[in-house]
């Protein structure tokens, strides 16, 4: 029986079971549905969770449960049981071919909740991203990296030598005073959206309400990413930025009206009381992971108990981060001492492979394996979940791939953060569940200004005179016993990466500024232009002859045939294929619980023709440029096709804006005013049709093939360099693309590919054959953008005074 039958037929046993429970007089009175929008309900349930009776049983328990708060352990169990319903109902192939994960499980629980009456957003208080990334976000991939130089270029700007204990005591002090003060940092956080964001709606009447559109988007350029000169000597960081907020927003408001100024502040009030302190919960990193089966279970750590570990030689060490018996920071002078103890007294027994096996585990596979380890292996990584934060002293080659050069000790995947150092940067590796990549760029950034202060002031103190006691070293011994288990264990696929700094950013934006001046409806942005490139790369693309060569005498052995098969399937077939492109757009200033909105968006490539367009226009042109004698006839045809061309990509970047600002709203306001705006071509005005008035974000999560993360343009004072974004666990996400523009105006794409091949051809040991091939792809996206843009720019710029879009006069 093929795929498409099995999962048909586990449909329809899911559907009569579920219309069976829903048609029920008691669920129908409760439910706000008609019946035929219920049994249509059931029949989408049943196609998404095919899970048996079990969807019937979790609704006859919604059913029975009264009021409207959903207790979060049922809400758990409920989960869990419709995952492993899709288990026992599906076999393994259909389960892998058909099935597209928690986003899938979590429509099908938001869709019973409505079954009977119950607002989806009351079972998830956290917003629906953060309770999607603890089940979908799990495992060793769904990292973000980030990297910053500032440290030891400042150190060498200043000729300010430290010595290696001291190197490690200011990073040390750093991630101490961090984890002191991180419900502060937060509440900053929190703060500086909710007070912008509240401004924003209560004036939003008032006749001066422009002035308080933007006012977040202001201050976004005014933040301080570190103590200015006007600190005060013992103001911690967080004290020092707020006091900027403070005196930026009062401002800001010198002239709002004395009653609106009331309300705002009672607004204030009631949001620090109720959203704050859950808010600062949420996203504390004070926490381990518990991985259960299905999702993972954050858990707190207190502040006295908890520690900061250190890797060094291959060996993990604990140190509180608390004076014993209190909740004050542990002084300096214990931190050096101890370091200098660990330096000077090394520990030997290091074991042979460390952690990094176990890091690349399946997070869904740690319950099961627990329960094999040895009692001794058991604790020791209990232990390890007390340090939230570890810095890994070992060296890191600076020259690697972010993603290859994260490849070391980093613990299991329990906690939030782990810190590396080349020696000439300083990379953070941070797990999604805790930080999405804008907020993990900011704190980088932090850290490495806060780490160069300490080393400032260590390099003011004298040399270590006391050694004090080492740090707690985690014995970490494996025996027979956990090395079967481990090596069963199921693990995370493999990838391979590649990093390009060939963008030309500049071109990129005086194209963006040569098509603002021609009209105000060619407002595309830089990450409108990247996705609109990447749809064209996507079917564009050819693989370098030499990449085919390869592979084409690979695919003559049998050993390596499947593999190679494989791999030329995937470099030659992508003409085929438009994927959609999963953004995540930050949603923190609506909500800062909401975190972000992962926006599926399919470039729209045939609708409007954008292929064909760009080709034909720029035939055009050069036809028109090389033409010798009379050329009116070239230049009408140019001009004709240049307008329609330019018209499409304003539709292009009107449909993708009113998408992004869909999902950071909740809804759209009128898809009609946008129709409105000039006379759009009747192939833009059905795409418009076709924008909906919500988006589901489930939905998206389920669509979504590609992630495409672009954390836009550092401020000046930055020294983040390089960003690699996270990968949800779905399998059917194979390619990532992180994309930083740093202070220098340079911009670095990253490109992650987990596709099928690389495992493939890393298990014969051609796995310089998979980094050629994703070096190949984002080297032709990196080059065909700087044609593209290149080619745009002189489309646009190219012609006499004309008329676009019926009316709307452009040079």
């Amino acid at each position: 029986m093929n795929i498409t039958k099995q999962h048909k037929i586990a449909s329809i046993k899911t559907a009569n079971n579920l219309k069976t429970v829903a048609t029920k007089p008691r669920i129908q009175q409760a439910s706000r549905l008609s019946l035929p929008e219920i049994e249509a309900v059931t029949e989408l349930i049943a196609q998404i969770v095919p899970a048996g009776n079990v969807p019937g049983v979790v609704l006859n328990g919604l059913a029975r449960l009264s009021g409207k708060a959903i207790p979060p352990k049922s809400i758990k169990r409920d989960i869990d049981l419709l995952f492993k319903g899709v288990e026992q109902t599906l076999d393994k192939a259909v389960y892998s071919a058909v099935f597209a994960g928690p986003a899938a499980v979590i429509w099908g629980y938001q869709n019973l909740l409505k079954l009977v009456g119950k607002r989806p957003d009351d079972a998830f208080p956290e917003g629906v991203w953060q309770f999607y990334i603890e089940y979908a976000l799990r495992n060793d991939t769904s990292h973000h990296t980030n990297e910053t130089h500032g440290f030891d270029t400042a150190l060498r700007q200043h000729q300010i030598q430290l010595t290696p204990v001291d190197r490690l005591t200011a990073w040390a002090m750093t991630s101490i005073h961090l984890l002191h003060h991180y419900n502060a940092i937060l509440e900053n956080e929190w703060r500086e959206r909710i007070y912008t964001r509240l401004l924003r709606d209560i004036t939003a009447k008032h006749s001066g309400h422009k002035h308080y559109t933007n006012v977040y988007r202001t201050w976004q350029q005014f933040i301080p990413y570190k103590r200015g000169a006007d600190a005060a000597s013992t103001e911690p960081y967080h004290q020092y930025r707020r006091q900027k907020f403070d005196k930026f927003i009062q401002t800001i408001t010198t002239d709002l009206p004395a009653s609106l100024r009331k309300e705002w502040h009672t607004q204030i009030h009631i949001a620090e009381r109720n959203w704050l302190p859950a808010y600062q919960q949420q996203m504390s990193i004070l926490s381990y992971l518990n991985a259960g089966r299905y999702g993972e279970l954050r858990t707190h750590i207190p502040l006295a108990k908890a520690q900061l570990g250190l890797i060094s030689g291959g060996n993990y060490y604990l140190m509180p981060i608390c004076v014993p018996g209190s909740t004050r920071p542990v002084h300096v002078r214990t931190v050096r001492s101890q370091i200098a103890a660990l330096f000077q007294t090394p520990q030997t027994d290091c074991p042979s492979e460390g952690l990094r096996e176990l890091a690349c585990i399946r997070r869904a596979s740690w319950p099961n394996l627990r329960k094999q380890l040895t009692p001794a292996l058991t604790q020791a990584l209990n232990t390890l979940r007390l340090a939230p934060i570890l810095l890994n002293a070992d060296p890191r080659p600076y020259h690697l791939p972010l993603a290859e050069l994260r490849q070391t000790e980093r613990g299991i995947g329990d906690h939030p953060l782990t810190i590396f150092d080349t020696g000439q940067t300083f990379v953070f590796d941070q797990s999604h569940i805790f930080f999405d990549g804008t907020w993990g760029a900011g704190l980088a950034e932090i850290l490495t200004n806060e780490a160069l202060a300490w080393a400032v002031y260590l390099e003011q103190m004298p040399p270590v005179s006391t050694v004090g006691k080492r740090p707690y070293h985690v014995q970490i011994n494996f025996q027979t016993k956990d090395l079967q288990a481990i090596s069963t264990a199921p693990r995370i696929p493999a990838e391979a990466s590649a990093e390009s700094d060939q963008a030309n950013i500049k071109a990129i934006i005086g194209l963006r500024k040569l098509l603002k001046r021609r009209s105000d409806l060619l407002g595309l942005t830089v990450n409108d232009l990247l996705v609109l490139y990447r749809g064209l790369h996507a079917v564009t693309y050819k693989p370098k002859l030499e990449l085919l060569s390869a592979l084409e005498a690979l695919k003559k052995h049998a050993a390596s045939q499947s593999a190679a098969k494989a791999a030329l399937t995937a470099i030659t077939q992508t003409s085929q294929i438009n994927p959609p492109i999963l953004i995540p757009i930050d949603a923190s200033q609506h909500n800062p619980a909401n975190r972000l909105y992962p926006l599926v968006f399919e470039v729209p490539l045939a609708e409007l023709d954008l292929l064909n367009l760009h080709q034909y226009t720029v035939a055009t042109l050069t036809a028109y440029k090389t033409a010798n004698a009379e050329r009116t006839a070239q230049y009408a045809q140019f001009d004709q096709l240049q307008r329609t061309y330019l018209a499409a990509l304003a539709g292009f970047g009107e449909v993708l804006s009113r998408y992004i600002n869909i999902a950071l709203q909740g809804e759209s306001t009128s898809v009609g005013a946008i129709k409105m705006v000039a006379h759009l071509p009747v192939a833009i005005q059905r795409l418009l049709d076709r924008v909906p008035h919500k988006l589901d974000m489930l939905n998206d999560l389920i669509k979504g093939r590609e992630v495409f993360s672009n954390v836009g343009a550092v401020v000046p004072s930055s020294t983040l360099t390089r960003f690699i974004t996270a990968k949800d666990d779905n399998d059917k996400k194979t390619l990532v693309w992180g994309i930083i523009t740093d202070a220098k105006n340079i911009m670095r794409i990253s490109l992650r590919d987990f596709r099928p091949h690389v495992e493939m051809l890393e298990a014969i040991g051609r796995r310089d054959l998979a980094l050629q091939i994703v070096e190949d792809y984002l080297e032709a996206y990196a080059n065909g953008l700087n044609q593209f843009i290149s080619e745009l720019y002189h489309i646009t710029v190219s012609s006499r005074e004309t008329t676009m879009l019926g009316g709307s006069h452009v040079r």
